[in-house]
């Protein structure tokens, strides 16, 4: 694997330089092009779907550094996103990623693609990545360059414009929709250079559905009607049905930057030092599984110093905190090295348990999802507790007597108030989606859980309120400059303040 991985990745590289390259020897030779490109269309779907999941300076800055310490999944003294300050390249990484690498790779290999039969399946495959990643752009800065991004292939647009998110998310909507529809299991994929389901087509109709979940969902205040329109559509297609459709890209121990998990891998070579990382888990989220016995904390977390797992023995950094307590940063939770910091851990990109929660909250308003949400609830902390099988077994699997014991503690609140319930179910995916900090901060400004007292930093720039979005690249004043500051005097001031067009009260 180790050895076919690296090959895999090297002919992307070499293979995109061949497409893009401009020899004027080449035109004149008379072979066929197919016999210099189907190699490297392959891989470069490969390295699409690496880039999809984001590479270390995203994954460090805008994911863990900002959302991640927003949604108190975890803290830091100096932490951006623990006390709200602003800094530029952490704001910013996602958007200069998102655009100079997965989807510039994404457009790129569309632009290449024949539209012919024989590749009808890679490029819905495409179409359903595209979206994963412009949801994760919109959500996190709003108004962004869409219709006319990656137009440079073919196009020769360079300074795209912005479209409103409203505009977006009907069209991601749309993507979906017809993206899962062409899946053919009748015609050919790329084979083992899909890292995500290995070319099974079931599986990626099933994605494309979950996915119009989640993106239907988070319209669930500003459109109501669409929401629950879309919602519907994407159940009644078929979405995930247990762990083994979740979106899980496989990493490799080494080496650093092209196989290494691209969360964990900065945080254990540069920063985790035996215990001595000043990124903590929050007090919020160790509190959170602590108090309420949750048996996932002895594989989320450890004393890496000691190694101690012991649930007990765990301690958050709360976020407000500009110092150590006991000056001793090794008596503080680490995430666990031996199971979800591995180097080789794998990335839940979407899971089921995700899928699971959507529908409770789904029942919840009384859409017509086929299942009460007390039971899709049930499911979905079950499914959370089981997937972190993925992280290996170094550590004790949550066994069914431990879930037992948890949801008998913690049942359903059917009788309660649908805010109460839409709390406890949010408060259950907000625990599932640590690592994809992203959509956590999403979930929270859609829904206002679960509960988290904001930070009040002298240095902070919201007053001591919670960020509702993270300020774009500053490389767009100068590249894109009239483009930007129209899409600032339709959405508002670029600031961390600022609400985009989903996040209503």
């Amino acid at each position: 694997m180790k050895n076919k991985f690296i090959k895999i990745f090297c002919i992307a590289i070499v293979g995109a330089m061949t497409l893009t390259s401009c020899d004027k020897g080449f035109e004149e030779m008379n072979t066929n092009p197919n016999a210099l490109t189907d190699p490297a269309v392959k891989s470069m779907f490969t390295l699409a779907e690496i880039y999809v999941d984001g590479q270390d300076f995203s994954n460090t800055r805008a994911n863990n550094g900002y959302a991640g310490q927003i949604v108190q999944h975890f803290s830091s003294l100096g932490g951006p996103g623990s006390k709200y300050t602003y800094m530029s390249e952490y704001s910013g990484s996602l958007f200069g990623e998102s655009y100079g690498k997965g989807l510039n790779q994404i457009f790129q290999l569309m632009s290449v693609v024949k539209d012919a039969p024989e590749n009808t399946n890679m490029i819905q495959a495409l179409r359903i990545m595209k979206v994963l990643m412009f949801q994760k752009l919109t959500d996190t800065y709003g108004e962004v360059p869409y219709f006319e991004a990656g137009k440079g292939y073919n196009g020769n647009v360079f300074s795209p414009k912005y479209d409103t998110q409203e505009a977006i998310y009907k069209d991601l909507l749309k993507e979906l929709d017809e993206a899962g529809d062409a899946l053919d299991a009748g015609k050919g994929f790329v084979g083992n250079a899909d890292l995500y389901y290995q070319s099974d087509v079931t599986k990626w109709k099933k994605l494309a559905n979950s996915l119009m979940l989640r993106v239907a969902m988070r319209l669930s205040k500003v459109n109501p009607a669409m929401a629950k329109q879309y919602v519907e559509k994407a159940v009644a297609k078929g979405v995930f049905t247990s762990n083994d459709d979740s979106l899980v890209l496989k990493h490799d121990a080494g080496p650093a930057g092209v196989k290494t998990n691209p969360i964990t891998s900065s945080w254990v070579r540069n920063d985790l030092n035996g215990g001595e990382s000043n990124i903590k888990f929050s007090k919020t989220f160790i509190d959170a599984l602590k108090n309420n016995n949750d048996p996932r904390l002895r594989i989320y977390a450890k004393l890496e110093a000691t190694g101690d797992i012991t649930p007990a023995n765990q301690q958050g950094l709360a976020n407000d905190a500009k110092e150590f307590p006991g000056g001793d940063k090794k008596s503080f939770s680490d995430p666990n090295t031996s199971t979800v910091l591995r180097l080789d851990a794998p990335t839940l990109l979407m899971s089921y348990a995700e899928v699971e929660f959507i529908l409770a909250e789904a029942a919840v308003k009384g859409w017509n999802v086929g299942g009460t949400a007390t039971k899709y609830y049930e499911d979905g902390v079950k499914a959370a507790m089981q997937v972190l099988t993925i992280f290996g077994d170094k550590v004790p699997a949550v066994s069914t007597a431990e879930y037992d014991t948890y949801i008998a503690a913690h049942p359903f609140k059917s009788a309660g108030t649908e805010a109460e319930k839409i709390e406890q179910i949010i408060s259950q995916k907000w625990i599932v989606l640590l690592f994809n900090g992203i959509e956590a901060f999403s979930e929270y400004r859609r829904t206002g859980f679960p509960v988290l007292v904001p930070v009040n930093d002298p240095a902070g720039e919201t007053k001591g309120t919670i960020p509702r979005r993270l300020i774009y690249d500053q490389t767009e004043l100068i590249t894109n400059a009239a483009n930007y500051k129209e899409a600032v005097s339709r959405q508002g001031l670029d600031l961390m303040t600022t609400r985009i067009w989903w996040d209503k009260q």
